[in-house]
C-alpha cells in the first residue's frame, strides 16, 4: 500500500504581490458602481480603469514568485483516494533548479521510500525491499495527468502559483472582497482567486480547455506566513480529478530557506534496480 501512496504522493506534492487595499476598494467600486446618473461613458472609464488595475495585480501575482536557493522541510501529508486513505510524514530538501530529495515515512516512523527528482528523471528507492526504479520524469505526469515541468514541481512545493504564465486574462469580479480573475492558457482555463489585499493567491481552479481530457485540479492555500520577503503557505489542498479522483494536504510543520541542504539522496551500493525509460 504505501508504495501505491507514495507514488501518488511524489506526483501530487512534487505536484507576493505589492498591490495596497486602497486598490482593492477602487476594484470593487469599480466593478460594484451601478450609480443611475451615469452615462455611458463613465461606465466605460470605469471597466477601462479596472481593468487596467486587474492586469497590473494580476502581473504582480504572477512575477513575483517566493525567490530562494535551498528549502528543507518537514510536511504532514494526508492522502485520500475513492478506496484508500492514509497519512505519511514527509522530509525533503530543494536545491532550486537542480533537484529534489524526499523521504516518506509511514507508520511508526518506517521510512517506505527515498526520492530524487531532477529535470529529467524520479529515481526511487525502496529501502525495505532494496528496491531501485529509475523513472523519466513524464512518469509523473502520467499518473497525475497533468503536464508538470520540474519548475512547476518545484513551486508547487513552495506555494507559488501554477500556470499563469502565457495565461490571459479573460474576466474578472469581486465576490465577498476577495478579487476572482479568470485565464485562459494553452492548455488550462484558470480561476485565481486573491486575498482581500490581492496579496495572496488563496485558491486555483484549473479546467482542462480539452473537454475530453475531464481534467480538473482544485488547489487550495492557507495559514500563510512571512518567508523572504515573500508569503509562504503553510497549508495546501490540491484535489485532482481526472479518469478517477484523489486528494492530498499538506502542511510544512518546519522548514527553513537558504540554508544548507538536510535530506539528500545517496545511491544505495546494493540494490535491485528496474529501469523505466522512454
Amino acid at each position: 500500500m504505501i508504495k501505491q501512496l507514495t507514488y501518488i504522493f511524489i506526483a501530487a506534492v512534487l505536484f507576493a504581490s505589492c498591490a495596497t487595499s486602497r486598490k482593492a476598494q477602487v476594484i470593487q467600486d469599480a466593478l460594484s458602481k451601478k450609480d443611475a446618473s451615469s452615462n455611458q461613458i463613465n461606465d466605460e472609464k470605469n471597466k477601462v480603469d479596472s481593468g487596467v488595475l486587474v492586469q497590473e495585480i494580476f502581473d504582480k501575482i504572477a512575477s513575483n514568485k517566493l525567490n530562494y536557493t535551498t528549502l528543507n522541510a518537514k510536511l504532514k501529508v494526508d492522502y485520500e483516494t475513492v478506496d484508500k486513505s492514509d497519512a505519511l510524514v514527509a522530509n525533503l530538501s530543494i536545491d532550486k533548479g537542480k533537484a529534489i530529495h524526499i523521504i516518506l515515512k509511514g507508520a511508526m516512523g518506517v521510512i517506505g521510500l527515498r526520492a530524487l527528482i531532477n529535470k529529467d528523471s524520479v529515481i526511487l528507492y525502496y529501502p525495505l525491499n532494496k528496491k531501485l526504479e529509475i523513472k523519466p520524469l513524464t512518469y509523473l505526469q502520467e499518473i497525475i495527468k497533468i503536464p508538470l515541468t520540474y519548475s512547476m514541481l518545484e513551486d508547487l512545493i513552495v506555494g507559488n502559483p501554477i500556470f499563469l504564465e502565457n495565461a490571459s486574462i479573460t474576466n474578472y469580479k469581486t465576490n465577498n472582497n476577495k478579487l476572482q480573475i479568470g485565464l485562459a492558457g494553452k492548455l488550462f482555463k484558470n480561476l485565481v482567486s486573491l486575498s482581500e489585499d490581492n496579496t495572496k493567491v488563496l485558491h486555483l481552479k484549473l479546467d482542462d480547455i480539452d473537454m475530453n481530457q475531464h481534467r480538473t485540479c482544485d488547489i487550495t492555500y492557507y495559514n500563510h506566513t512571512p518567508a523572504l520577503q515573500y508569503q509562504f503557505p503553510l497549508n495546501r489542498d490540491i484535489a485532482v480529478t481526472s479518469q478517477s479522483r484523489f486528494e492530498i494536504r499538506l502542511e510544512v510543520k518546519e522548514y527553513a530557506f537558504d540554508e544548507p541542504l538536510k535530506y539528500t539522496f545517496v545511491m544505495p551500493k546494493q540494490a535491485k534496480t528496474k529501469t523505466k525509460r522512454k
